[in-house]
């Protein structure tokens, strides 16, 4: 018996997997982003949605805004459905950091939209490989006003 299992397990195919190329990883990550942006801009929630994996937390702006995936896409979906929400976000700056296997990234993004400014929004992402595609495990959004003006912002909420 202890052949035979030596053999069957001996005789499987090896999947070889080649060193991490982070250039073609940030190529792939880069197109994924495109493709969440694109989905979001058109209103595609179906196609926002096929991005995020399962058991993510996805975060927005508002400190009781933390939800699952099936929080989120009612939230999503409702926000989406709402034309009169369409704005155009602008990068300010944009950062991909990988794990040194290459199969999870870190993603800083920086953009203003009309309903941030002056304010920059920053979403920062964890992306994991899954089926060799990237997915969403983790988001959040946050206004990173300047630090200068932290002492305007407090006195306006009082």
């Amino acid at each position: 018996m202890l052949v035979a299992m030596i053999l069957v397990t001996s005789c499987q195919m090896k999947t070889k997997t080649g060193p991490f190329d982070p250039v073609a990883a940030k190529a792939e990550v880069t197109k994924t982003l495109d493709s969440i942006e694109t989905a979001l801009t058109t209103k595609d929630a179906k196609t926002f949605l096929s991005f995020l994996t399962e058991d993510g937390l996805y975060c927005g702006t508002d400190p009781k805004e933390l939800w699952d995936k099936a929080g989120f896409t009612k939230e999503i979906t409702s926000m989406l459905a709402d034309t009169t929400k369409a704005s155009p976000m602008i990068d300010t700056k944009r950062e991909i950091l990988f794990n040194k296997e290459g199969n999870s990234a870190n993603v800083l993004r920086q953009f203003v939209t009309k309903w941030s400014k002056p304010i920059e929004v920053r979403s920062t992402m964890h992306l994991v490989k899954t089926d060799n595609r990237w997915m969403v495990d983790f988001a959040n959004l946050a206004l990173v006003p300047d630090n200068k003006d932290l002492p305007k912002i407090t006195a306006a909420v009082k």
